[in-house]
């Protein structure tokens, strides 16, 4: 164990106390939730303790924390919402008045040498899953993908400080992936007890890195980002003296003591089993989960037919010739297939519709619709690789539409590529 004096000191219990507390709130049902996929059986209990949460944290809100309105919106994608934080301060309080409890009537204990090692255990290892998790979606190329044919489109500008920074990583799946695997590595350290120390020194940077990318770029992520930095730094707290020593005073410091925490050689093998069946099961789940994602949803994902941009030429309805007048509401100026089923359309007056956007290759047959349109628009297409043409019908209108495919390497993003040598710098 980690941490073996036979008495601690008053301020050394009550910390222990809070952050255990503290943390069983904030981090349960872990483990059970990283292998409920696996054991379906687990899965009501992890959907019970989130509903708890869902049901208690809106009545604490207004109850307890005066909040006058009603809490609907709950973890769905963002992790900063209303619930959250005020989940947060809950979780916070229970553990201030846990700790205050606990305290007064646990006055004669001398230490907590097991119940640490324990605590200790468990949050390395919802560390180090959270860190190979996020770890291998950047290494794949998942979390921030290629920059779609609509982001190529948009004005930067028009951009949210998270597109942009989506955009940034995005761009270069080699970069991705050194900062998937700097996530990924240190997650691996964590996993095991003498390596702990410089797991949580490497977790602690990268996810500093990552909280500060977030708060500078509103991504809403901000809560759980920050506590990975905390459950990083509560890990690497008892080393901060040694570190401090080697690091910066260049004193000589004496070995860390390790004791087993099982004391039989049977215990600690099948202990040692169990770890590593569970580190298996993590890294092999995430890496097949994240590879058959890659292949539907990521770079290696099939392009859909007729992918790409088309910028309008020439557009007849009812053998009238239309000019992109910038008040014309249903002038297409421009059509753009990036994922299968799904195409969006500029018009001239720069409005963005959304169309589902079916394609027959063997009927050369198009099937557009949206959410509001009564009927869906039937086209024939014919396409070559530079241009398209659409002839059909909108409700009783004839439509005879031609296209110009955009050169996608014409985008200077796409085009620019790696130099070795760069005579001037070329900043645009």
């Amino acid at each position: 164990m980690p941490f073996i004096n036979p008495r601690w000191t008053n301020l050394e219990k009550i910390a222990f106390r809070f952050f255990f507390i503290f943390i069983c709130l904030n981090i349960f049902p872990f483990p059970l939730n990283a292998v409920s996929q696996s054991l379906a059986f687990l899965q009501p209990i992890t959907g019970i303790v989130d509903t708890l949460w869902e049901q208690f944290i809106p009545w604490a809100a207004q109850h307890i924390w005066g909040y006058r309105k009603v809490i609907s919106i709950f973890p769905n994608g963002s992790g900063d919402t209303t619930f959250n934080y005020y989940q947060i301060l809950t979780q916070f309080s229970m553990a201030l008045v846990g700790t205050l409890i606990w305290s007064m009537v646990d006055k004669e204990r001398k230490s907590y040498n097991r119940a640490y090692y324990l605590l200790r255990w468990f949050t390395r290892f919802f560390l180090a899953f959270n860190m190979v998790l996020y770890g291998f979606i950047k290494v794949f190329h998942m979390q921030m993908p290629t920059p779609s044919l609509y982001t190529l489109l948009q004005p930067v500008g028009d951009k949210s400080p998270m597109g942009l920074a989506w955009t940034y990583v995005g761009a270069s799946a080699a970069f991705s992936a050194v900062t998937g695997w700097a996530e990924v590595i240190s997650g691996f350290l964590l996993f095991f007890r003498r390596t702990t120390t410089l797991g949580a020194l490497l977790t602690s940077i990268v996810m500093f890195n990552v909280a500060v990318i977030n708060f500078c770029f509103d991504v809403p992520v901000k809560i759980f980002s920050s506590l990975l930095f905390l459950w990083a730094m509560f890990l690497l707290a008892p080393d901060i003296k040694r570190l401090t020593a080697v690091l910066l005073t260049n004193r000589p410091t004496r070995p860390k003591v390790e004791v087993p925490f099982f004391k039989s050689r049977k215990a600690q093998l099948l202990a040692l089993v169990a770890q590593l069946l569970f580190v298996a099961y993590i890294v092999i789940s995430q890496v097949s989960a994240d590879m058959g994602m890659m292949n539907i949803y990521g770079d290696k994902a099939p392009k859909p037919p007729l992918y790409g941009i088309y910028n309008t030429s020439l557009i007849v309805r009812n053998n009238d010739t239309l000019k992109p007048l910038t008040t014309d509401t249903s002038y297409w100026r421009q059509l753009v297939v990036n994922y299968k089923g799904y195409a969006r359309v500029k018009m001239a007056n720069d409005t963005l519709r959304y169309y589902t956007f079916k394609v027959d290759t063997a009927l050369q047959r198009i099937t557009i619709a949206t959410g509001f349109a009564p009927n869906d628009s039937s086209y024939l297409y014919f396409s070559n690789d530079s241009t398209l043409t659409l002839r059909g019908k909108i409700q009783q209108d004839s439509v005879y539409m031609q296209f110009t495919k955009h050169d996608l390497n014409s985008f200077r993003l796409l085009n620019r590529g790696f130099h070795w040598v760069n005579e001037y710098p070329y900043n645009r």
